[in-house]
């Protein structure tokens, strides 16, 4: 194979381009799009913080967003509430079908939500394992990075002045 320096081979051209990177102010939105995309069943979805204001949405929900924003932060709050009250410990899920389709809520690591309405026919199995993995790459997203401490020495050292060459101390 003939091949110019600088140049790619054939086979690299060829190959599927990756997809393009989330703009760094949309990568939350871009992902849950992504979702709503690949996971077969699933209309829309939504990311709500703690207290029920909406963080990101798939495309197709627009008008929607918050109002399914408000009903999943009544949902949590309701299934939280009454897992304490009988003693079962935390919720990590909380599975609402209705004739027409089913919400599931999921908790993202930071303690915001992840919402999703899917269609009566969908795969609530195949749902929950790619929520479980959506909700990861949100908290991921949500969460700043911690920051390295500076090492020990560097904390203790004092802080001093260049000396002047030949000066005495």
């Amino acid at each position: 194979m003939n091949v110019t320096p600088g140049s790619a081979p054939a086979s690299a051209s060829a190959r599927k381009p990756a997809d393009p990177a989330p703009p760094a102010a949309e990568s939350l939105d871009w992902i849950v799009n992504r979702f709503t995309e690949r996971v077969v069943g699933i209309r829309s979805a939504a990311v709500v913080s703690a207290d029920g204001l909406l963080l990101a949405s798939s495309a197709g929900i627009a008008g929607d967003a918050s109002r399914l924003a408000a009903v999943s932060s009544g949902i949590v709050a309701l299934s939280t509430g009454g897992a304490q009250l009988l003693g079962r410990g935390g919720v990590s899920r909380t599975v609402v079908e209705m004739a027409h389709g089913t919400i599931i809520v999921m908790a993202v690591s930071d303690g915001s939500l992840l919402a999703v309405l899917a269609s009566p026919h969908c795969d609530l199995g195949v749902a929950g394992y790619h929520m479980s993995r959506l909700a990861r790459q949100c908290g991921e997203v949500l969460t700043p990075a911690h920051r390295n401490p500076l090492p020990v020495a560097q904390a203790e050292a004092p802080h001093r002045m260049p000396r002047e060459p030949g000066a005495a101390e």
